[in-house]
């Protein structure tokens, strides 16, 4: 007997003399109904066939989960977890425009604050802030300090030697007085390890009291400063 090419089916040599046909059409029948159940190993809704090591058969690889993607785990494909690295998981913006003056040595808030509730303890916080402060001060030398916390913990100081008022800093030629108006734009990456509710805030104060020395958050009604906290997937 005869046997096809692709897949081995038996059938009548071309100068064979059939007897019985049913029998050989009922043994052709059977090898066709084998190869295509190979072929098509699926039961279920959203199945999907990929080729098995042995030719002409395939293996059977069920649908994944909702939010799967199709990936390949030791040669074959798989449904997975998709990578969440680097993934913006959600976005908190607030603002102010109120006038905070800060007159002492003591780190006092400026006013400019926003909290955000992590969704895993693996995420990180990239903490974005863009904060307009006029300074002022009575004689030559002045200095004011700058620093975001995390609740009650410092996570940036102007200063890496940790003296608070090397972050600004001015020479003159002893005025009795003398403004200026800027802004501080920062961005910090933080790492909670937290799934509660966690409040960012800026805050200042000055080196010196002593000789009207002032920092002023958002100086004017005009002037409006912003804090953008986004949860970044680990």
């Amino acid at each position: 007997m005869a046997t096809t090419t692709n897949y081995s089916w038996t059938t009548p040599d071309d100068t064979g003399l059939v007897k019985d046909g049913a029998s050989a059409i009922r043994t052709l029948g059977s090898s066709v109904d084998t190869t295509l159940k190979n072929l098509n190993p699926s039961t279920t809704l959203g199945d999907i066939e990929y080729r098995s090591s042995s030719a002409n058969v395939n293996t059977r690889l069920g649908i994944g989960t909702t939010g799967q993607v199709l990936t390949v785990a030791g040669g074959v494909p798989t449904w997975a977890a998709p990578a969440g690295g680097g993934k913006v998981l959600q976005v908190v913006q607030a603002t102010t425009s109120s006038q905070v003056q800060v007159a002492t040595t003591s780190y006092t808030d400026s006013g400019l604050s926003a909290s955000i509730t992590p969704s895993s303890s693996s995420s990180k916080i990239l903490v974005m802030v863009t904060q307009g402060y006029q300074i002022i001060r009575g004689l030559r030398r002045f200095g004011a300090g700058y620093k975001i916390l995390r609740g009650s913990t410092t996570i940036w100081d102007a200063s890496s030697s940790n003296v608070s008022y090397d972050f600004l800093e001015l020479e003159g030629l002893n005025p009795t007085a003398m403004t200026k108006n800027t802004f501080v734009s920062l961005h910090y990456l933080d790492s909670p390890a937290t799934t509660s509710s966690v409040t960012y805030k800026t805050q200042g104060a000055v080196e010196t009291a002593a000789n009207s020395e002032k920092i002023i958050f958002q100086n004017n009604a005009a002037q409006t400063s912003t804090i953008i906290l986004m949860e970044i997937g680990a």
